[in-house]
């Protein structure tokens, strides 16, 4: 049996009808899918023993990172990883099927997307990026393959079978990185945080501007040469007709020391975009924060619009169906899109439907018993991270009160006792702030050493 056959073979008995080959490369070789029950789209990575992947410790980590990853990253603009499952010959990522492709056909001359496009796909890589950076994940392999177009200017990135968290991964793979978007100290061997992913990013997006590679050359050692030893070339002698600070933004981006990038995404992601033209960003970010608004989440009533637009930026939807688990981690907040969920707890049952507020820190709805989260099939539910909230101390202050007395409210209508419960879930709420914050501190701390 050939292995197409035997891949197919497994996959169908995964309840998964395989389709064309969507792509291929060091990591494996990339599907379109259907399901069995659904006929819901979705895009499977395979990753075999042999050919390009020879290594099985190196296939175990990729799998394993994809795995970890998935339950730890949740973000609108990062690809979901639905589930993952091996065989004696070939392992199997099943993730979410982002139908615009990638973006390396837009990087010659000929094929450049429109500045405003660019400039959006930046600012949302710039607040995915730092969301990763927070939680302490490392990519080591951003390039234009690996960020795909989901639509004008919506972006997922994925790939992230070679992260590393907080450079203290000891099994995470020697030299893993696509040469040319590798930063100097990557190349090197040296200790790595944020900021080398900030020079592969800078190095995108000199691709996407100018449809040449900053550091060009035959092969793939002198390639490594050229982005110890050599500048490149500055953006605006390329495109003299970008704006003036957005080309100085992305050569500060290649610098070759760390300290002379960017402090950070959020300073990264403002130095970009000040040059889009007046209403490209706002519009979306103005789109994204309305359709958030008429949610008619109470969580949400009364923030300022600011505010709107950072949990519009932030929060990652998730729908029911059989394939997408429902995957919050120990603090995230989820609130009803669309549809309806049924929870039973030890005092009762309830419907949460739009704009219901449903789990908070655990791995079920709050106080639901084993089995006692039903969503219909149409239900769609956003996923927020308290996490990723820490980086606006007021807009998070303001939100542990608001939770505090709704989650009182929904153990009232399940048949619970009004002031214990609601006390119990202030208690949790201040714990898991005071713990996010220690969190927090950590991770900055660790990434300034």
């Amino acid at each position: 049996m050939s292995g197409a056959s035997v891949v197919h073979g497994m996959l169908r008995e995964r309840g998964y009808r395989v389709g064309r080959q969507l792509g291929k490369g060091a990591s494996g070789t990339v599907f379109l899918a259907t399901t069995e029950k659904s006929g819901r789209e979705v895009a499977i990575k395979v990753i075999a023993g042999g050919g390009e992947v020879r290594d099985a410790e190196h296939r175990r980590v990729l799998v394993a990172n994809e795995t970890t990853l998935s339950w730890k990253l949740f973000h609108p603009y990062l690809i979901t990883v639905f589930e993952t499952f091996a065989d004696t010959e070939f392992d199997y990522v099943v993730m979410e099927y982002v139908g615009g492709g990638d973006l390396q056909p837009y990087t010659t001359p000929e094929t450049l997307l429109p500045l405003a496009e660019v400039l959006e796909i930046a600012r949302k890589c710039c607040i995915a990026l730092g969301y990763a950076s927070r939680c302490g994940v490392i990519h080591r392999d951003l390039k234009p393959a690996n960020i795909l177009r989901a639509g004008a200017g919506e972006i997922r990135i994925s790939d992230f079978g070679g992260a590393i968290f907080r450079n203290l991964d000891k099994s995470a793979i020697a030299n893993f990185g696509s040469p040319a978007f590798m930063s100097p100290e990557q190349i090197r061997g040296d200790n790595l945080d944020s900021k080398s992913d900030m020079f592969s990013f800078g190095v995108v997006l000199y691709q996407l501007l100018t449809g040449q590679l900053p550091f060009d050359a035959p092969d793939s050692q002198a390639v490594s040469f050229r982005i110890l030893y050599d500048a490149a070339r500055p953006v605006a002698e390329l495109r003299p007709d970008l704006p003036p600070r957005l080309a100085a933004a992305v050569d500060r981006a290649l610098a070759k020391l760390p300290s002379d990038r960017f402090p950070g995404w959020e300073a990264f992601g403002n130095a970009l975009q000040p040059q889009a033209p007046a209403d490209a960003s706002a519009s979306v970010a103005e789109a994204d924060r309305e359709n958030l608004r008429e949610l008619g989440i109470a969580l949400f009533d009364g923030l300022e619009p600011t505010e709107l637009r950072a949990i519009a930026a932030r929060y990652r939807p998730w729908s029911a169906g059989d394939v997408a688990v429902f995957q919050p981690g120990q603090s995230d907040i989820a609130f009803m899109i669309d549809g309806r969920v049924d929870i039973s707890t030890r005092n009762g049952s309830f419907c949460a439907s739009r704009g219901d507020i449903v789990w908070i820190c655990g791995t079920q709805p709050q106080g639901a018993l084993p089995g006692g989260f039903q969503p219909t099939p149409s239900a769609r539910i956003g996923i927020l991270s308290l996490l990723d909230l820490c980086e606006n101390p007021a807009l998070l202050g303001k939100l542990l009160p608001r939770l505090t007395a709704l989650l009182g409210a929904q153990s009232k209508r399940a048949g619970g006792p009004e002031t214990g419960d609601a006390g119990q879930l202030a208690k949790a709420l201040v714990a898991a702030r005071d713990q996010l914050v220690r969190v927090v501190s950590q991770l900055d701390e660790s990434l300034r050493n």
